[in-house]
């Protein structure tokens, strides 16, 4: 279910962290539309955010965008577009060089629905699980997660096919990365914030959530909010 860019933002994410330079009180980057294609789209138009404050920016025709005065520290940005589910994706600021956010196509959440024979309603928000590693190592398969909050049951991906399950089916990068996700989805925004918590695939992994220890992940309306879990082998 995913594009070159978001596949790129996985890796990046990763060392978020550790890609931070001097103070950067700019954020700059680029959306794209989180779908199936040859080569990734950017998209124009949508409202990019830094959660909790009134900082924002909409980008332009290439779907560029540049936030002034992003707070250091772990900050959520959060996407909102018509026609589109927003997401909600944490970094580490300051950042080197751009970022990647995403948008999903109401399309595209359509099919979701049609293959998954559920409703997925746009008056509540949504959590994506995101599993990965070092290249070669990651999920292996098997992993599980939970949220704080009410939700209709987890599915998990087949390369870009939603599948009714609650662990974790795997896909392979070029790289040799393997990565892996768990939605939940009717997650009521009166919630106002989450907290997810993952497991790895008994005697072959171990994940953690991949942010500060108890963070709190954000809840929009007809957004997904995106947690990071890293995976490596049991020792």
């Amino acid at each position: 279910m995913r594009t070159h860019s978001k596949l790129l933002g996985i890796v990046l994410c990763a060392l978020a962290a550790a890609a931070c330079g001097d103070d950067a009180p700019m954020v700059t980057g680029v959306v794209y539309s989180w779908e199936e294609s040859a080569a990734p789209i950017t998209v124009a138009g949508v409202t990019v955010g830094v959660f909790g404050t009134d900082i924002s920016d909409t980008t332009d025709a290439n779907g560029r965008f540049a936030l002034q005065n992003v707070p250091s520290g772990d900050v959520f940005f959060t996407t909102e577009a018509t026609g589109y589910w927003g997401l909600v994706d944490y970094w580490v600021v300051p950042v080197v060089g751009d970022i990647s956010l995403n948008v999903i196509r109401d399309g595209e959440i359509a099919r979701w629905e049609t293959e998954l024979g559920r409703s997925i309603p746009a008056t509540d928000g949504a959590v994506d699980i995101l599993y990965y590693g070092r290249p070669g190592e990651g999920p292996v398969g098997g992993e599980t997660g939970a949220i704080s909050a009410s939700s209709d049951d987890e599915f998990t991906f087949d390369v870009w096919t939603p599948v009714d399950q609650t662990s974790v089916i795997v896909a392979t990068l070029q790289d040799g990365s393997k990565f892996g996700e768990l939605v939940f989805t009717s997650v009521d925004p009166a919630n106002e914030t989450i907290t997810a918590t993952v497991t790895g695939a008994p005697g072959e992994t171990r994940c953690l959530v991949d942010e500060t220890p108890g963070t709190e992940y954000p809840i929009i309306a007809k957004s997904l909010t995106i947690v990071y879990a890293w995976c490596e082998p049991v020792q």
